[in-house]
């Protein structure tokens, strides 16, 4: 759903429609937020930052970077496997 933020303030009750679909607020015709379920943005946030982790694993293994700040490479390895 797309909405002006004009109209949302207007009418607030579409925000019971999140858990349906996505809303986007536009602001003079672009977008400016966008409104989702907070367990879709939980679960993006975990893929996120699961995306950041390996990116660092794998950024550690290429360096041959065995200490970082005080944790090892194996302990840092085992934490992102649990």
């Amino acid at each position: 759903m797309q909405i002006s933020a004009t109209e949302l303030k207007q009418k607030t009750h579409l925000l019971n429609h999140i858990e349906e679909e996505d809303i986007i607020v536009t602001k003079h015709s672009k977008p400016f937020a966008v409104i989702i379920e907070y367990e879709k943005y939980r679960k993006l946030q975990e893929e996120l930052g699961e995306k950041e982790n390996r990116r660092k694993i794998e950024a550690l293994e290429s360096l041959g970077a065995y200490r970082l700040g005080g944790k090892d490479f194996a302990r840092i390895k085992s934490e992102m496997e649990t």
